[in-house]
């Protein structure tokens, strides 16, 4: 732990000697966890080494084990994001809409990231209005409780927010709707990332950084090792004006802790520039 202390503190004082503010710079609580299972240790110590690498908050899950969280507080993780899985072609999703509303409350969650489920292969109009009508009417219960609602281009095609038209076609049915933009899942769609960030600027309440081989392709490296251009989309949303967290993102890796420390390092020089 003496040791950990020491490399924070080192990170700190470089950051100050830079002249430069520390990005916010986010990880999911399933990546850590996942540190913690392919390490063989304890998700304290697992996050205490993603917390030296320069990581002060976390996207968690509202499902998150209780002792988890406690292990990310402790530590001083900020709370970035909440997310919360719904299938709203389905049903009202009661249950997990009280879970995720209290959970937010009870620990002061102000941006909730909604995956809203995914359409039937062969929808309808009908259906697809289902959808929307359930998760408008989520929306306005969590905006009555101080909660940003987000959603993101997810990469899966029979997802509402699969790309910028599905996207924008949702933003119109429920206009108080904010997007998280995620770098990967754009390039995945095959839209042009520089585009979309264009596009939604003023909608943009959270960002996932996420790197992608190819087009289409579903592998998410570590950030820089791919095709997506950070150092543009970093700059693109600055210059939009955009302060809030960035969540590094790569589901899949067999090497996390190597992947987490590579993409902060990378994200941390692009902050530099």
């Amino acid at each position: 732990m003496k040791r950990t202390l020491l490399i924070l503190a080192a990170a700190a004082l470089l950051l100050t000697s830079c002249g430069k503010k520390a990005p916010k710079l986010s990880i999911f609580a399933e990546h850590i966890q996942t540190i913690a299972k392919q390490e063989s240790i304890p998700m304290a110590e697992a996050a205490a080494k993603v917390k030296a690498m320069g990581y002060t908050g976390a996207d968690v899950l509202v499902t998150i084990p209780e002792e988890d969280l406690a292990a990310l507080d402790e530590l001083g993780f900020k709370h970035a994001c909440a997310i919360v899985h719904f299938n709203f072609a389905k049903d009202e999703q009661e249950e997990m809409q009280k879970k995720a509303l209290d959970f937010c409350k009870q620990h002061k969650y102000k941006t909730l990231l909604v995956v809203p489920g995914l359409l039937p292969e062969d929808y309808t109009d009908a259906d697809y209005n289902q959808l929307v009508s359930r998760f408008a009417a989520f929306v306005k219960k969590a905006e009555k409780k101080g909660i940003t609602v987000v959603v993101e281009d997810y990469d899966n095609r029979r997802s509402p927010t699969f790309n910028t038209e599905r996207i924008d076609h949702l933003f119109t049915e429920i206009p108080d709707l904010k997007l998280n933009f995620d770098t990967g899942n754009f390039v995945f769609a095959g839209d042009d990332v520089m585009a979309a960030l264009s596009h939604f600027s003023k909608k943009i309440a959270h960002v996932h950084l996420k790197d992608r081989i190819e087009v289409g392709g579903r592998l998410s490296p570590a950030i820089g090792k791919g095709i997506v251009p950070f150092a543009d989309i970093v700059a693109g949303l600055r210059k939009a004006g955009y302060k809030g967290w960035l969540t590094v993102e790569h589901f899949g890796s067999r090497q996390m802790l190597e992947d987490a420390e590579f993409s902060a390092n990378t994200v941390l020089h692009l902050k530099k520039k």
